[in-house]
């Protein structure tokens, strides 16, 4: 089965069709020419926020910022990379955690991705349990260091 995209590079328009070959290859067919092309990487998507989103966010923003009372010099704070559900939490505070230690695992996307340490230490707080939806910047775990 083949799908047809209208394009446009550079100001020029172009009529695309795209057939799976499987494997992460596709047959990409465009006038004349037909190459097969192979999927190295997917990007993650962002969504564009709607116009009360953009009014939250510069709220939140023009908002003084709150630091957790736990956060002080030494402190390692781990946050969301990407908007998520949280699925597993593997620490709990007073766990001693080596650098790249998995902390937790996100669902994004339908993909998991392990939320790692970026340091040696102790969880101070785990601020996220199973079933939590994050976004972008939310923090998820604070860790002293030793």
């Amino acid at each position: 089965m083949s799908k047809s995209y209208n394009l446009r590079i550079n100001d020029k328009e172009y009529s695309v069709e795209v057939s799976e070959l499987g494997g992460g290859k596709f047959k990409v067919k465009v006038g004349s020419k037909e190459l097969v092309v192979e999927f190295i990487q997917r990007r993650v998507a962002v969504q564009t926020p709607t116009i009360a989103e953009e009014q939250l966010v510069k709220e939140v923003k023009t908002a003084a910022p709150q630091t957790p009372a736990t956060l002080s010099e030494g402190a390692e704070v781990v946050t969301a990379p990407v908007p998520g559900k949280v699925i597993k939490v593997l620490v709990s505070s007073g766990d001693m955690v080596k650098e790249k230690s998995v902390l937790l695992t996100l669902e994004s996307m339908k993909m998991e991705l392990e939320i790692t340490s970026s340091t040696a230490g102790v969880v101070k707080e785990v601020k996220v349990k199973p079933g939590d939806s994050v976004n972008v910047g939310d923090l998820l775990v604070v860790i002293g260091r030793v």
